[in-house]
């Protein structure tokens, strides 16, 4: 095994208060060079079931309540940040959903059933809409991330009786939010072995999420499924109304000040 020198300050802060970590920072303080078991150790801890993305992810399935719950009374370290979280969820998700073909696909099938696809639309309506789900396309990994702030605002109205803070809301929607789109990105590559799946994937994915977010109300508000239902539809939908709102009324300014 090889040794590095018995270090007399923390190589991150400097600070000589040490002894396996760093007392004013954190840091760990390493005395050995990273042989391959060391490289390994590194592996096992990023993905140890104790700790981390892995612990969080299974118990988010487990018991949602139990997480939230944990997270928001200070216990923290067993979890990963709800905001890192969702935003390596999202990145998966964003590139699942457009090197499958799956928004596209979705997007054409939401089109026809709702009767606004290009046969019925005029010119002028068709070209926004194209610029708008480019837009749309583009920041993908963003959307549920922006959405959180107002699904926040209805949560927080629907479930007030909890008495939580406005913050509060937004950690645990983020992991509800998170957990759901995990759940997209877990069902996504089953459309490699069942390509029929590919236009019903939006249908099954809005049904999942619905099932989901009515779980873990229910499991930390401990309200009844009904009303853990009722709150999803006014939380989800109503939050999905206002990112696209906000969405729209954002491109609408873009497009009148470069014209």
């Amino acid at each position: 095994m090889s040794d590095l020198p018995k270090p007399n300050q923390c190589p991150n802060c400097s600070s000589t208060a040490i002894d396996h970590y760093c007392s004013n920072c954190g840091q760990k303080i390493y005395q050995k060079r990273f042989t391959l078991k060391g490289f390994l150790a590194v592996v096992g801890n990023a993905l140890n079931m104790e700790r981390g993305f892995i612990y969080t992810l299974v118990w988010l399935f487990r018991n949602p309540g139990k997480v939230i719950d944990d997270y928001l009374q200070g216990k923290t370290k067993p979890y990963i940040n709800p905001l890192n979280y969702i935003l390596v969820i999202c990145g998966v998700y964003a590139f699942l959903m457009l090197s499958l073909n799956i928004y596209d696909t979705g997007v054409e099938t939401t089109s026809h059933f709702i009767g606004t696809d290009q046969h019925t639309s005029s010119p002028e309506v068709m070209e926004y809409q194209e610029k708008f789900m480019q837009i749309i396309k583009s920041y993908m990994n963003l959307l549920p991330i922006l959405m959180l702030p107002f699904a926040s605002l209805i949560s927080k109205w629907c479930f007030r009786r909890k008495r939580l803070y406005y913050g509060e809301h937004l950690i645990l929607n983020a992991y509800i939010f998170a957990q759901n789109i995990l759940i997209s990105v877990i069902l996504a590559p089953f459309i490699f072995i069942i390509p029929a799946l590919l236009p019903a994937f939006t249908l099954v994915s809005l049904s999942i999420t619905l099932l989901y977010f009515t779980y873990a109300f229910h499991s930390f508000f401990k309200r009844s499924v009904f009303n853990a239902f009722a709150g999803t539809i006014a939380v989800y939908v109503g939050g999905l109304i206002f990112l696209v709102l906000f969405v729209s009324l954002s491109f609408m300014i873009v497009i009148l000040i470069t014209r």
